[in-house]
């Protein structure tokens, strides 16, 4: 799966104060982007999970189906629920289920940068 991406979040868009400078801008900017960076790695990291309990399959969305895999999104800028932009709209908004989803991929990244501290 070495040709795997995840997702991308726009940058919001912001107004610069005019006390600002260019080197203090330049730094939000870069905070701005690396924050959009990661809603979209964990948005990629619920995707996969989705894909590997088969949520696909019934997704409502016919793109998710066709590609056999969760490629889903909901709004970025809808956050009625705690992390609604981030969970597919395959995962209902119950929030144990949320919760325990989120708790797998904590695990998992988890083994997964304990396995690299191993090598």
């Amino acid at each position: 799966m070495s040709d795997w991406q995840h997702p991308v979040f726009a940058i919001p868009e912001m107004e610069r104060e005019p006390s600002c400078t260019d080197a203090q801008w330049a730094c939000v900017m870069r905070d701005q982007q690396r924050h959009a960076e990661v809603k979209g790695a964990y948005l990629g990291l619920f995707q996969l999970l989705c894909g590997h309990l088969g949520f696909h399959r019934h997704c409502p969305l016919r793109g998710c189906r066709r590609l056999k895999r969760c490629v889903g999104r909901r709004a970025e800028d809808d956050w009625s629920f705690a992390f609604r932009p981030l969970i597919p709209p395959c995962v209902p908004l119950e929030e144990k289920l949320v919760e325990a989803m989120r708790a797998e991929i904590r695990a998992e990244v988890a083994r997964i940068i304990a396995a690299k501290g191993a090598e």
